[in-house]
């Protein structure tokens, strides 16, 4: 499959390597200065190339828009009607940031949108689907669950049937659990959700950098549940 990456930060950059050795082909944007992904060019070989915003939007069957939220605007606007048709996986988290670089849980906006919903709205010729948002950068490779007895789940929401069967496929590629957690409008569960992992990584891990250590999966009872 042609994959766009919109965005080739620190997640995009993970997705990446797990797509090119799935063998799916990659053009790489970077919003921002590219030079910081010419080692991850080079690594991915002819796999991937580096383009502009619109050309990953453009080469894209599937595009990852993995932006920053307050970035979301602008880059909606420089790719503009490249996105129509296309399946676009955002993973995005709704974080507003002070004045002093300090990131915050715009509770305004959650209580009645969702990044996704947004987007969707944006982008309406778009097929929306949220995958990738509940895992920080350095725990979306498989590698990282190698002592784990089991991997983490992805959910994903979309509306659109075939956009979501796309992206369980993307997901499984990356090495990971896909999970359906239905329409587009319950992208307001997963980020509600995201909240309550901040939570818990500050009140049991005592530390919000110990966010990049958590996951959610869903596990099945085996055989099931016990009933008496």
């Amino acid at each position: 499959m042609n994959i766009g990456i919109l965005n080739t930060g620190n997640i995009g950059s993970r997705l990446a390597r797990a797509w090119a050795a799935a063998g799916h082909s990659l053009v790489l944007a970077k919003d921002g200065e590219d030079r910081k992904i010419a080692p991850l060019l080079t690594e991915l070989g002819h796999s991937a190339r580096l383009g502009t915003q619109r050309d990953a939007a453009e080469f894209g069957q599937a595009v990852l828009f993995s932006v920053y939220w307050p970035r979301a605007d602008a880059m909606i606007d420089a790719v503009g009607d490249a996105l129509d048709g296309k399946v676009v996986i955002e993973t995005m988290n709704p974080l507003g940031v002070t004045s002093d670089f300090v990131h915050f849980h715009d509770h305004g906006f959650m209580r009645n949108n969702s990044t996704a919903e947004y987007l969707q709205a944006r982008l309406p010729d778009a097929r929306v689907v949220k995958a990738f948002s509940l895992l920080a950068a350095p725990v979306l490779e498989a590698g990282a669950w190698t002592t784990s007895p089991i991997k983490p789940s992805v959910f994903y929401v979309t509306d659109d049937h075939e956009a979501g069967q796309i992206t369980r496929r993307l997901i499984e590629d990356a090495g990971l659990i896909p999970v359906n957690a239905g329409p587009l409008m319950i992208a307001r569960q997963l980020e509600q959700l995201g909240v309550l992992m901040h939570q818990i990584s500050q009140n049991e891990y005592e530390g919000d950098t110990d966010l990049v250590r958590l996951a959610m999966t869903v596990i099945e009872a085996s055989p099931g549940p016990l009933v008496r």
